[in-house]
């Protein structure tokens, strides 16, 4: 995760999962460290909506963040990816819904 806010990738995980889990949308956390690979299979082989990857690998630290897999196992594409940069950026979903640091 962005070294800036002081966060590892697994806490960066924990994170995203309790902002899903607070909507409502059902989450697996896979277990441990996995290869991107892994998570594209998993997303297909369990029906699952989506799969989010936390990367912090070999890029430089301003490339870590996630990636985001739909529900074919691809990676978003047009217009889906446009569609989900539109909605992190609407007013009220740039302050926390609740206050996350509780739910750890």
């Amino acid at each position: 995760a962005h070294s800036a806010f002081s966060l590892s990738s697994k806490q960066f995980a924990m994170y995203t999962k309790l902002v899903f889990e607070s909507k409502g949308i059902t989450c697996t956390l896979l277990d441990g460290y996995v290869a991107t690979p892994i998570l594209a299979f998993a997303v297909c082989n369990i029906a699952a909506s989506v799969g989010i990857m936390v990367t912090a690998s070999h890029n430089p630290k301003q490339d870590d963040g996630y990636k985001v897999y739909w529900k074919d196992g691809c990676q978003i594409r047009p217009p889906v990816d446009a569609e989900i940069a539109s909605a992190i950026i609407e007013k009220e979903n740039l302050v926390p819904w609740i206050d996350y640091g509780e739910q750890l």
